[in-house]
């Protein structure tokens, strides 16, 4: 019998999983850094820092380049984009063979939005052998954004040989690592990062962020980083005595830590920081979640929807709480405010959406859903939990169109989302639409990434014993779904059935027998099973009986014809 799991535990896993702690929920916190698209979002913040031209290179003039670098730069602070390109040509004319100059040249032209230029720039620069580790980090920066992943690959690593501080560069190919399953070099940069990285406020800050974007994906290598991420806070501690932004950072690291005293100190110590510093709220509400102070949690919200009516955050987390209450009324009420506020806000639609599943209102979710798909597209959750809501109407081909569609953009985007229950859904789909070859791929997909998971291996396994096929490796199968969940009332009648497909029915009774006693209430599959049974075994009066209760949950033609030639067969012979 094919019992799918239960979707509540895993909707919440998956919709929190775009936005794991408040930090996230509520706004991208200053130590963590944002995926972007555009090449300008990746760049350092220009603080205005004096321009610094390398005058020990004598192939050019680097008196004028600086001084054409200079008007470049005023002309850009005064709004004057064509003239600041036209000084900062000049400048590279005056020094052609600067790579330094060319970096900060191409710092300019990307805030200027002229990536192609900047492009032109840095290729030149990157073959001088003096070229400094940034111009490939520019460089891979660029390539990404024009999605040439093995390019820009190349040129992050170069960036690194060249100069291992450098944050970015490190992020970037550790993410890539990751997506192709290198664990192990991927964990061996983050362990180089601290030793690596100066005691510069902005590139600590990077530097926790990197660290906190690691343990956000691979959240069992917590553990293993303890030490460093201790000795992460020894280090940041002692330059952000006037760094609200950077202690901000920290008390991530601290509550990642579990050292919730001392993060909710410094949190409280940031509240009394003039101008105020963005965020500080959000994590105390975060901290006392975790903590379990939920009312101060509460307290800390109204707060926050006193201080600013139009910040939709802080009603979606009170509606999460109340969903986490079985509140639904009140959660959905908090949801939809958080919606009206900022439309294009994305977690509230997906958290009600999960909570109308949740609650079997599937055409609800599809409705909400659909609000979504107004301002979003491109979404992996949309589409998935598009694919469940019509799974749920029991609608297999649009949900199979929506699961293909979350799957192609997590394959771009976010190959982690593709967990074994992604693709248990998709193969539960498949297998409804009698595409059990196809079906059966996505099942070992599910398998191969979540081995023991007992659920599918009783799917798979009753999905062979239906068709007759490969009934030893099912049986195999289902025995050791049996040995995980033993008490499961489906995988007994798992068990029963394709002991009876091969044919032992006077061994399949007693898992059919125990299925149904377990039952809270009579189902008509197992019925039908046990029928089946009884009649192999001689046991024609308990069969038709037991066709006959089946028969009564739920018509079905098969079952009848079956009912019907036994009924037939004991009246000729009375």
């Amino acid at each position: 019998m094919i019992s799918e799991s239960p979707l509540k535990s895993f909707l919440k896993v998956l919709t929190l999983s775009v936005c794991t702690t408040t930090v996230q929920i509520i706004g991208q916190g200053a130590g963590v850094q944002n995926e972007q698209n555009t090449v300008e979002s990746l760049l350092p913040e220009d603080k205005g820092s004096p321009v610094v031209i390398d005058s020990t290179d004598t192939s050019g003039n680097p008196a004028k380049a600086q001084a054409h670098f200079a008007a470049g730069v005023s002309w850009e602070a005064q709004g004057q984009a064509g003239k600041a390109l036209e000084s900062f040509r000049l400048s590279l004319e005056e020094d052609p063979s600067n790579a330094r100059l060319a970096v900060q040249v191409a710092e300019k032209l990307i805030s200027l939005r002229e990536i192609e230029l900047a492009y032109q720039t840095l290729l030149p620069a990157t073959r001088q052998e003096t070229a400094p580790g940034k111009a490939f980090e520019l460089l891979g920066l660029i390539q990404m954004s024009r999605g040439e992943e093995a390019t820009s690959l190349a040129s992050f690593q170069q960036a690194l040989e060249r100069d291992p501080s450098l944050i970015l560069s490190r992020q970037r190919v550790i993410d890539v690592h990751l997506r192709n399953g290198k664990e192990r070099p991927a964990f061996r940069m983050i362990q180089e990062a601290l030793e690596a990285t100066s005691n510069q406020v902005d590139e600590v800050t990077l530097l926790i962020g990197m660290y906190l974007r690691y343990v956000s994906m691979r959240p069992d290598r917590l553990q293993d980083l303890g030490s460093q991420l201790e000795s992460l806070i020894a280090k940041s501690s002692e330059i952000a005595k006037e760094q609200p932004a950077l202690k901000l950072s920290i008390s991530d690291l601290l509550m990642l830590q579990e050292r919730f005293e001392d993060a909710e100190k410094m949190l409280k110590d940031l509240k009394d920081v003039q101008p105020p510093v963005p965020l500080v709220s959000e994590k105390l509400v975060d901290l006392f979640l975790r903590t379990g102070k939920k009312d101060m949690a509460i307290l800390e919200l109204g707060e926050l929807t006193r201080e600013n009516s139009e910040n939709p955050r802080p009603y979606f987390l009170l509606g999460s709480l109340k969903a986490g209450d079985g509140d639904s009324a009140e959660a959905e009420k908090h949801y939809r405010k958080a919606m009206d506020i900022r439309p294009e806000f994305e977690p509230p639609y997906y958290e009600l959406a999960a909570m109308k599943l949740n609650e079997g209102e599937a055409r609800e979710a599809l409705e909400v859903l659909q609000q979504a798909r107004e301002h979003f597209s491109d979404q992996f959750i949309l589409e998935f939990y598009s694919g469940l809501a019509m799974s749920a109407l029991r609608r297999y081909e649009p949900s199979l169109g929506f699961l293909r569609q979350a799957e192609s953009i997590a394959e771009k985007q976010e190959p982690e989302r593709l967990t074994g229950f992604f693709y248990f859904r998709v193969g539960s789909v498949l297998e409804r639409l009698g595409k059990f070859k196809e079906a059966e791929v996505e099942f070992l997909k599910c398998l191969d990434r979540a081995p023991d998971d007992a659920t599918t291996l009783n799917y798979l396994g009753y999905m062979w014993a239906e068709q007759g096929v490969k009934l030893d490796q099912a049986h195999e199968w289902i025995m050791k779904a049996h040995e995980l969940e033993p008490e499961s009332e489906a995988i007994l009648d798992s068990m029963g059935w394709v002991l009876y497909q091969k044919g032992k029915p006077a061994e399949a009774l007693p898992f059919l027998e125990k299925a149904k006693e377990k039952l809270t209430e009579p189902d008509p599959t197992i019925l039908d099973h046990l029928a089946d049974v009884y009649e192999a075994l001689g046991e024609t009066g308990k069969a038709e009986e037991a066709w006959k209760q089946s028969l009564e949950i739920e018509f079905n033609e098969r079952v009848f014809k079956k009912w019907r030639i036994l009924k037939d067969q004991g009246e000729t012979k009375s």
